[in-house]
This record gives structure tokens, sequence and C-alpha cells, in this order.
């Protein structure tokens, strides 16, 4: 993913796609990264990247939603 930056990392899948769903609605592009395991969800994290240029904007709603 060139030019896309991590901005949310969390254990739980519905969280984080929740975070993404907010973000989408704001017009900021989002794409999961589900790197937790497949037999044992609690091992490992859902990453949330968005466009670079989107980087500053995503991360102040994501602290305001914190």
């Amino acid at each position: 993913m060139q030019d896309w930056k991590k901005i949310f990392s969390n254990t739980q899948l519905a969280y984080a796609t929740m975070v993404a769903g907010l973000l989408e609605e704001q017009g900021i592009p989002t794409k999961l990264l589900n790197k937790q395991d497949t037999s044992y969800v609690f091992l490992g994290e859902v990453e949330l990247y968005t466009p670079s240029i989107f980087e500053e904007k995503a991360l102040s709603i994501i602290a305001e939603i914190n």
C-alpha cells in the first residue's frame, strides 16, 4: 500500500470497522488490514490505513473519538 499510512490499530475488528466507517463518512478513504490469527482472534491486530494526504485529518477525528 504505497502512499498509505497506518493511522489506527486495535485488537477488536468491530471497533476498527466502526472507526473506518466514521472516517469514510467524513470523506476519508480507508483500508482495513486484518492481522488477527484465524484460530485465536485475540492474537494480532486490525490495522487501519489512509492515504498520506488524509493522515492529519484522520488522526484528529480519531483523537476526538477517544
